[in-house]
């Protein structure tokens, strides 16, 4: 090749051109050298392929050209000198088929060009998509192979991604399915009791005092039955289809499950269950409160609903990383067969039993209460056991103490940064200038508070929060203004805005003190 190149170079500095000399120079070009320069001449345009030329057997790999070494990681020299040459990167879920569609052809005496796709392991053992083009050549007992492979390692991860969300969009539409033909009926059955006992008391003027009352109790349990499907079922589609917006705040994990707690007080001393806590008053979760509550209240009622009567709920919550917030709901119930655990999240599987004084539910509740925890970026889980008891856990976003304070004064910065660390040793406080800065840091991590000045550069304390105010997730921030330019007008558009509390400067460790613990 090199004295080819040097024969061409000296017959040009010699000015040879004539037609006869530049044919017969033409002709005398290898073959393999034109590819070469072809596909070098193209790199810029052919970085997604290269082109192999082989002997009669695919284990001889005797010429590369083109990006091996972009698509492979691998030299040509790096390949030649492997021991199976190029069959060696082959991946092995592919390498039997290969050799057998070569072997196949190898026979076949009409079939000159073929295509395939497989997979090889680069270099560093990075799976490689390639589709390779095959034109044999045969001359009597001889033949050869011209291979052009093409890098389609990104067409096939697409048309993997591709087939795997149709599998997934064909297995929810038949879960969908599934679960319409569960509801239909369900919501079709209560309608038999509703219509029957209705008839007869319009009907029978012969009933007694005492079965009308029944029959009262007996349409309006399945009503009450209804509207809590109904509404399961309406909140369930809105989360799905992301018309439910989730509002978070900074919640107290006691409280929360305080409040839930005393809505259940009244059903679980009728069915006399005893219910333990154990939950520390400094745990705070970041969630939407009503949302949270429906899940509390589900599983509290569901624990006491199927517990016997002089057993206990247990609930308990605790740390359950640097991120996250565990609640524990335990029961001493009847427990949930083997067979049914998995169907308790599934929507297109049908559980739901009776509790232990016959009490009915939806079967949609818990599912319900697994799309809530999942918005929230939880997870729930459960551990049961029959005739021992259900344990639930989930976890939901820990709410850390996050102070975002707003002064381009560093001084005041520091003082104010004194007085909170010196109540609240563990809080996080994060510092800026002006309310872009403030706006930038509370888009990214949502404080628990924001403290600041009304006169700061670039933008103003009421400008600041009525962009707070526009976003869902920092609509609830309490926003305390410490200014020493606040006039009446200017604290009365302040007002126009839920938990803002303005205060004039100079403020004193205590008076701050006290505001800081009234959001705690």
């Amino acid at each position: 090749m090199v004295e080819f190149e040097q024969l061409l170079q000296n017959n040009l500095k010699d000015g040879v051109n004539s037609k006869e000399f530049y044919n017969s120079l033409i002709e005398s070009i290898p073959e393999d050298y034109i590819l070469k320069k072809f596909f070098e001449k193209r790199a810029e345009y052919l970085n997604d392929c290269f082109l192999m030329i082989s002997g009669n057997s695919i284990e001889k790999s005797d010429s590369f050209y083109g990006a091996v070494k972009s698509i492979t990681n691998y030299s040509e020299e790096e390949i030649l000198s492997l021991p199976n040459k190029f069959l060696s990167i082959i991946h092995p879920e592919d390498l039997d088929n290969y050799k057998s569609t070569y072997l196949t052809i190898s026979k076949e005496e009409e079939k000159t060009e073929f295509v395939h796709k497989f997979k090889i392991l680069s270099k560093l053992g990075k799976i490689v998509y390639l589709e390779e083009k095959v034109k044999v050549h045969k001359e009597g007992e001889r033949f050869w192979y011209e291979r052009l492979l093409r890098d389609i390692t990104k067409y096939a991860e697409k048309e993997a991604e591709l087939i795997e969300n149709y599998q997934q969009m064909k297995n929810l539409n038949t879960s969908k399915d599934k679960f319409i033909s569960i509801i239909s009926h369900d919501l079709r059955s209560p309608f038999t009791s509703l219509l029957g006992f209705s008839e007869i008391l319009l009907n029978d003027n012969d009933l007694s005092d005492e079965e009308r009352k029944d029959y009262l109790r007996y349409i309006h349990d399945s009503s009450e039955q209804q509207l809590q499907l109904v509404n399961h079922l309406l909140d369930w589609s809105r989360l799905r289809l992301g018309k439910l917006e989730i509002e978070p705040s900074r919640i107290n994990v006691k409280t929360a499950i305080s409040n839930s707690i005393s809505s259940q007080t009244g059903f679980a001393m009728r069915k006399n269950v005893q219910i333990e806590k154990q939950i520390p008053s400094d745990l705070y979760f970041y969630a939407d409160e009503k949302l949270i509550e429906r899940v509390l209240l589900n599983l509290i009622s569901n624990a006491i609903k199927f517990t016997q009567s002089g057993k206990k709920v247990f609930i308990a919550a605790k740390k359950y990383d640097e991120e996250q917030i565990e609640i524990i709901i335990k029961d001493e119930g009847v427990g949930i067969q083997e067979e049914n655990q998995l169907k308790l999240f599934k929507i297109d599987e049908k559980f739901s039993t009776e509790g232990t004084k016959g009490e009915k539910g939806t079967g949609l509740g818990l599912k319900l209460v697994k799309e809530i925890v999942e918005k929230h970026n939880g997870k729930i889980w459960f551990y049961s056991q029959p005739e021992v008891g259900t344990e639930f856990h989930f976890i939901i976003p820990e709410a850390k103490q996050i102070y975002l304070l707003v002064e381009d004064e560093p001084k005041t910065r520091i003082l104010y940064k004194k007085y909170i660390l010196k109540e609240f040793p563990d809080a996080e406080i994060i510092e800026t200038e002006n309310g872009y800065e403030a706006l930038n840091v509370a888009f990214k991590k949502v404080p628990s508070m924001i403290i600041s000045d009304h006169d700061m550069p670039l933008m103003n304390g009421l400008q600041m929060i009525e962009v707070l105010r526009k976003n869902n997730q920092l609509n609830n921030v309490p926003v305390i203004i410490i200014s020493g330019n606040l006039d009446f007008q200017l604290q009365k558009e302040y007002e126009k805005h839920s938990n803002v509390e303005v205060f004039q400067k100079p403020i004193f460790s205590e008076e701050f003190i006290e505001i800081l613990k009234r959001y705690e």
